[in-house]
């Protein structure tokens, strides 16, 4: 006999049957306590904060959602797919977070832009991410969700200056979309983008996106984001980690996606082709082995520039030490433009 009860989620049968030897109808959402199977449980973990408030995740408390608990609980607007922030500026940043994150990946630092500087900003989930998961990720349709994006804020962008910011898989799929959409931008500020992953990668980065896929594709996003609070531990990073990160949620499941839009920029190819200047923004502890050739590739080199946080890691955009001069720094480049 088996338990006529179905996971909340995917509506499998839960409960002992003949056929197997465990249980598995031992899964609860944290929040309303609907049962799981053991597949859909470990999809959805998000870290609560402490009870004092603090934004350090190690003191926070991980927890395990059923889809709409997750929905309620997230720091994600789940009702859109992208946020804007409207500055009294001219300058209007678009930002693209990095594999396995999220459109508030930037939040603190494009609230911070607007108080600082009066500058708006746009905020989207990339394809295969956040609100958009269920959209497969490859270059043409990052291009595509974009293009979307922009033209639905036409009305009130219109003759302002929209600057590309990217990181980490923002950035690398941005140096596809510079190239295709460079009409809608007059500069780009690509971050934690110094290591060619691309054709003609050394084998050290090849092997790191042979682990990646592994690790991506056999651990649950509940493993991926303890994995990632291990490295967490490691890095001085400390600026607004659960409000943009840990609170948010963690999208591994396309990071065969991930992998494959990596393997498939070219840079070095598309540099030359994108006619406006690009600040490069990156860590010294992370891996760099093409910053100074991509930097040399600009088209307009008396404003590009290149900027090394020496003691930063990938994380550098959340380490305090250093986010007072990356937004200094990002308004000055902006007034070069």
């Amino acid at each position: 006999m088996t338990d006529n009860r179905c996971c909340k989620d995917c509506e499998a049968v839960l409960g002992r049957s003949m056929c197997w030897l465990w249980d598995k109808n031992n899964f609860a959402c944290n929040e309303c306590e609907g049962q799981l199977c053991s597949t859909c449980y470990g999809k959805r973990p998000l870290i609560e904060k402490s009870v004092d408030g603090g934004n350090d995740p190690e003191e926070g408390t991980m927890k395990q959602y059923c889809k709409f608990c997750f929905e309620q609980a997230s720091t994600i607007d789940f009702s859109k797919t992208y946020d804007t922030i409207q500055g009294s500026s001219d300058v209007v940043w678009v930002f693209s977070h990095g594999a396995s994150g999220c459109r508030q990946l930037f939040a603190p630092q494009a609230k911070e832009l607007k108080e600082r500087c009066g500058h708006s900003s746009i905020l989207w989930d990339l394809p295969g991410h956040g609100t958009m998961l269920d959209t497969l990720l490859t270059l043409e349709s990052s291009k595509e969700t974009l293009a979307s994006v922009l033209k639905e804020n036409e009305s009130w962008t219109k003759g302002k200056k929209l600057i590309y910011v990217g990181g980490s898989l923002g950035a690398y799929v941005g140096f596809y979309l510079l190239e295709h959409m460079q009409d809608n931008f007059v500069g780009a500020v690509l971050m934690d983008a110094g290591e060619n992953v691309g054709p003609g990668a050394s084998f050290k980065a090849k092997a790191g996106l042979v682990v990646l896929k592994m690790i991506g594709r056999n651990f649950s996003n509940s493993t991926m984001m303890q994995l990632m609070l291990g490295e967490m531990k490691k890095s001085k990073a400390d600026y607004h980690l659960t409000d943009a990160v840990f609170g948010a949620g963690m999208f591994f499941e396309q990071v065969e996606a991930h992998v494959e839009c990596l393997k498939a920029v070219a840079p070095a190819d598309h540099i030359p082709k994108f006619q406006c200047p690009i600040l490069f923004i990156n860590g010294s502890e992370d891996h760099r082995d093409s910053e100074d050739k991509w930097l040399a590739l600009c088209t307009k080199k008396d404003v590009s520039e290149l900027k090394v946080y020496e003691g930063g890691d990938h994380f550098f955009m959340h380490d305090s030490r250093f986010v007072d001069d990356l937004l200094t720094r990002m308004d000055a480049y902006s007034k070069k433009l």
